[in-house]
Order: C-alpha cells, then sequence, then structure tokens
C-alpha cells in the first residue's frame, strides 16, 4: 500500500498538512475487508480458506448481499487511494529510491505470505478434519500462492508501471499540480458507462469467479481506472475541496444502489438460469451487475472522501496508531479469521450469530496483533 505520510498543495478550503483521513478511510476500508472474508466463511458467496458448512439460504442470501456491496467498491476505493499517494512519494524520493522502495515494501511481504502466512492457513482451515495434514505435508503439497496479498502483487506492478511513466514517458514536474475542476455529472456518468461495459465486455471471456494467474481478472478494468483515476486526481487537486453538489450526488447514487441491489438479485436469480447470469456473457443480468458495480464505486467513493475530510481530518494517536497498522492487518488477517472461525466451529450457533462474533473479533485481534509485531525493528521498516 501507498504511503501515509503524503502532503497536499495549500488551498482555501483546507491548510496544507498531513492527510489524515485518508490514512483512517485506508484503515477502516482495511477492517471491512476482514468482514467480507469472515462473511464468506460463513455462506457468502465467494472464495476462501475456511468455510463453516451449516449456513441456511436465508443467512448466505443476507451475507452475499453484504459481499456484493463491499466487492462493488471497497478494493477500487484502496486502489484510488495508492494512486493518489504515489506522485508524491515519488517525487520526495526519485525513480530509483521509490522502486527499491516498492519492491522492500510489496516483495518481502508477498514471499512471507507464499512461504509462511499462506500454508499456515491452510494447515489451520483442515485441523478438525478426521484426516487433516500435519503442516509439513501442506508444505509437500500445496502450491504457494499470494492469497490476498493479489492486491499487493497487483499494486506493484501498477507502481512501477507508474515509474515507468513518470520517468521516461512524461515530461515535467509531478510537483507541478495545476489544478483543475472536479469532474462534472455528466463526467462522472460517463464514467460509471464506460467503465460498466468495459467490465462486462471482460466477463465475455472472464466471468466472475474465473481466475487468470490467481487473479479475479473480471474486476480489474475498475482496479486500473481507479489507480489511474488516482494519479490524475493528485495532478488536478480534485480532492482539495469535493463541491457539495457532487457529494449530494454521490450520495444519492450510492442510496438508490443499495436498495436496488437485493431487487436486481431476486428478479435476475428468477430468469431461466438463475443466479449464473450474473456472472458474465450475453445477458442482462451481467450488465446490469456490472453497472451498478461501478455507480457504488463511485459514489461511495465520492462520499467516504468528502464524509473523512469534514470529519476525520485531525490528528488522534489512537487511531494513527491502527491506521499506520492497516497494511500489515491486511498481510496477517487470514490466520486469525480462520482460527478464530475453526474455534467457534463447534458451537451450535447460526451462521450470522458466528458471524456476528468472528468478524469484530478477527477486526480487533488482527490490528491488536499488527500493532505489536510493528514494534520489531525489522518488521517496521518493511512495512513502514
Amino acid at each position: 500500500m501507498s504511503e501515509s505520510d503524503a502532503r497536499a498543495g495549500a488551498t482555501s478550503a483546507r491548510p496544507p498538512g498531513r492527510l489524515y483521513y485518508l490514512d483512517y478511510l485506508r484503515a477502516g476500508v482495511v477492517a471491512l475487508v476482514f468482514l467480507h472474508h469472515t462473511a464468506i466463511t460463513y455462506g457468502a458467496s465467494g472464495s476462501w480458506y475456511y468455510s463453516d458448512a451449516g449456513s441456511s439460504a436465508l443467512s448466505s442470501g443476507l451475507l452475499t448481499l453484504l459481499a456484493a456491496f463491499d466487492q462493488s467498491w471497497f478494493m477500487g476505493f484502496l486502489f484510488f487511494l495508492s494512486g493518489y499517494l504515489s506522485p508524491p512519494s515519488y517525487a520526495r524520493k526519485g525513480a530509483g529510491r521509490y522502486v527499491l522502495d516498492r519492491l522492500s515494501r510489496f516483495g518481502i511481504p508477498l514471499m512471507f505470505y507464499a512461504f509462511v502466512i499462506s500454508p499456515l492457513t491452510v494447515w489451520l482451515a483442515q485441523v478438525t478434519t478426521p484426516h487433516h495434514l500435519s503442516l509439513l505435508e501442506v508444505y509437500a503439497e500445496k502450491p504457494f500462492d499470494f492469497g490476498v496479498l493479489w492486491f499487493v502483487e497487483t499494486l506493484l506492478l501498477m507502481d512501477l508501471l507508474f515509474v515507468l511513466w513518470a520517468r521516461w514517458l512524461r515530461r515535467g514536474d509531478l510537483d507541478a499540480r495545476p489544478g483543475g475542476a472536479f469532474p462534472s455529472r455528466r463526467a462522472l456518468v460517463a464514467f460509471i458507462a464506460g467503465l460498466g461495459v468495459a467490465s462486462f465486455l471482460v466477463r465475455f471471456a472472464l466471468p466472475v469467479g474465473a481466475t487468470f494467474a490467481g487473479l479475479n481478472i473480471c474486476y480489474y478494468p475498475s482496479y486500473i481506472a481507479m489507480f489511474v483515476l488516482g494519479l490524475v486526481a493528485w495532478r488536478r487537486r480534485w480532492l482539495d475541496a469535493i463541491p457539495d453538489a457532487a457529494f449530494r450526488w454521490a450520495r444519492s447514487a450510492a442510496i438508490v444502489g443499495v436498495i436496488v441491489l437485493p431487487v436486481l438479485l431476486v428478479v435476475g436469480s428468477a430468469m431461466p438460469n438463475g443466479a449464473a447470469d450474473f456472472s458474465g456473457g450475453p445477458h442482462w443480468q451481467a450488465l446490469a451487475l456490472a453497472l451498478w458495480e461501478q455507480v457504488m464505486l463511485v459514489g461511495m467513493s465520492i462520499v467516504l472522501l468528502r464524509w473523512g475530510q469534514r470529519r476525520l481530518n485531525r490528528p488522534s494517536p489512537f487511531w494513527q496508531g491502527w491506521a499506520q497498522a492497516s497494511y500489515l492487518a491486511y498481510i496477517i488477517q487470514p490466520v486469525f479469521i480462520v482460527a478464530l472461525a475453526v474455534l467457534v466451529s463447534g458451537a451450535a450457533w447460526p451462521a450470522l450469530g458466528k458471524f456476528a462474533l468472528v468478524g469484530p473479533l478477527s477486526i480487533v485481534a488482527i490490528y491488536s496483533a499488527a500493532r505489536l509485531l510493528r514494534r520489531i525493528g525489522p518488521v517496521r521498516r518493511v512495512v513502514g
């Protein structure tokens, strides 16, 4: 993830200084990632290391709604923040130091995850099964992968491409920020439509649920677009003052999107092929879902940014500690989520009850562990 010590230029709407609210928003969205993976554990649609069987159709449906809402915007929002904070970091460090920093900050966690976190999580996920493998057997049999660090893997590639553009293809000073008007409503609608159609077309070849090299390519049009949009937003100073009209429009779009989702899923699933047509192909459900996702992505991003500017942009030792630990928390999350789920797997509770317990406990446990681990010098030097 990108640095949290980026600086912004002075504006009449907000004095220069550290963008605390971006740190806090990132930490909050990372916590939502933990809830997302916990929801999948207890019946939501998606892939995860561990599944607690026994979810009812009602609880599975409710958790799937939550997961669909999350998936529509939260990772794209993180890519936007990373793109927005990349230019000031590059300007401070220069191309060489920036690349070395990224290779260390992203590359070392990727290797640690593949060789330690991932096999340990796989082992934990099957310790209660009758013929569970030992940790050594897991190492011998399981191919290593980057799991949830697909985000870090992708961000490393995006950052390296950004350096190539900034160093060799672009002329001018990255510190120069000429500014520009915040995108109009018409521009936002065009962005949503274009991105929705692009996602729809990509899903002809790689529908939702299909992977390529371990990556869910069906979501990559929005990930790439949001990272690039973050670069543009920094250059044009869009976050210096988000207009009231844009905030109100985005809030309305997000509210309507939340209301529309269950209706869309119920109506679309009632068609002859059921929910399968949402995944991709020449189906109205696939197009509707792709467009809905972009409405939520743009709407939620603007709402959170504006709310964060107004409510969160102040120093807080407590929240800064959590924000500083968010990257490490993201890395270590699977071990804690799976371990807690396994611990309560024998309880005769409904899935929603287990989710209500394991979700919040996971957030507290993961962030607490990450804050403790950051006290170790070598760990802090790598993850920041």
